[in-house]
């Protein structure tokens, strides 16, 4: 299958929110942050099929424009996974509060699990990697990660808000992220791409001798 994939910046905290489509037309919307509008536009520009919004995870950068999505496609699904679901519930979880904000997202769910499933027209693969957030995950479809705020070109996420674990990321990282294939296109929540091999060889929190919890 072959895939396109297409990335706005959107939001107050300058979020990554990403469009994926395949041959056929079928697309699904990652982390929707808030300000939609071009998303919204390439979909009915390209005349695309919106099958899903699938989150990383839940803090309220990446969930702001599930509501602007919902407006125009009411009944597309919300993939998540369970462990995140009570910050999408409490702006004191996932964070709006700190922007003077109180956004919630009350609506239905369907539980992301972690292996791999389907969501709508594409097989994922799922990796829960918690310390981030509770139940963060690394999504990859074909040879695209998308791992929210769990990996970034050269750095990791933050483990000092509510919920987070510094040991437990650097674990997950270095348990089920970095082993993938070195030529994976890792889609981070913020910044620019990277890939799995070069992670491997230049993310200083990532080296062998770095035992420190972040």
């Amino acid at each position: 299958m072959k895939l396109w994939v297409k990335k706005f910046v959107l939001g107050p905290l300058s979020t990554n929110t990403y469009l994926v489509h395949d041959e056929n037309g079928n697309c699904i919307i990652l982390d929707p942050s808030s300000g939609c509008e071009a998303v919204l536009k390439e979909i009915d520009n390209s005349k695309l099929v919106p099958e899903a919004i699938v989150l990383t995870h839940a803090h309220f950068d990446h969930i702001l424009g599930i509501d602007e999505i919902k407006q125009k496609y009411a009944q597309i699904p919300v993939y998540i996974h369970p462990d995140e679901k009570i910050m999408l519930e409490n702006p004191q979880f996932n964070g709006s509060f700190m922007i003077g904000l109180s956004y919630t997202y009350t609506g239905p769910t369907q539980d992301m699990v972690e292996g791999k499933m389907r969501i709508g027209s594409f097989d994922v693969d799922i990796m829960l990697v918690p310390g981030h957030s509770p139940g963060g995950c690394a999504i990859k479809i074909d040879k695209y990660l998308f791992c929210g705020d769990i990996l970034f070109a050269g750095s990791i996420g933050r483990s000092d808000l509510l919920g987070g674990d510094g040991q437990k990321l650097i674990n997950g990282i270095k348990e089920k992220i970095i082993v993938l294939p070195d030529e994976t296109v890792v889609c981070s929540g913020h910044g620019g791409r990277t890939t799995i091999g070069r992670e491997k060889k230049t993310n200083p929190y990532l080296t062998d001798d770095n035992n420190t919890s972040y």
